[in-house]
């Protein structure tokens, strides 16, 4: 009973520690890469042969901050009161914005405020990414 108990115990353990992976697919459902959360927050994207391509990072104000394999910054994200996202590239000039609505709905547009494409969650957790024309460029799940 006590040895059930434990493995049960470390099963739970390393399930709540365990690392979050997410994978990245083509329109023809082909891996291009993943994106691992680790336990302190910090993502690591990789690609599809498994080599980092960068990092993303969150500090306590709530913005993240992307960087290169080599620990360059590449940008940053941050969230306002409304709930959209504006990209700034290293420089900080404005890349784009990201809003979401209430059923899963993302709407990317550039700095100049025109639609370049959107995000649909799915019942089953699952992402679809489709450009400003309507076609589908990839999903992550």
């Amino acid at each position: 009973m006590k040895k059930t108990f434990f493995i049960a115990l470390c099963c739970f353990a390393l399930a709540v520690f365990a690392d979050k992976r997410e994978e990245f697919r083509d329109s023809m459902g082909r891996l291009t890469g993943t994106a691992t959360t680790d336990s302190y927050g910090r993502v690591t994207y990789r690609d599809s042969m498994g080599r980092t391509v960068g990092t993303a990072t969150k500090d306590s104000y709530g913005r993240i901050t992307y960087r290169d394999a080599m620990g360059r910054q590449q940008g940053t994200a941050t969230r306002n009161s409304n709930g959209s996202i504006t990209f700034r590239d290293s420089m900080g000039r404005q890349q784009g914005t990201a809003t979401s609505d209430s059923y899963g709905h993302t709407v990317f547009r550039d700095s100049m405020g025109r639609q370049q494409g959107t995000a649909v969650r799915q019942s089953n957790g699952q992402t679809i990414y489709r450009d400003s024309q309507g076609r589908m460029q990839g999903t992550k799940k």
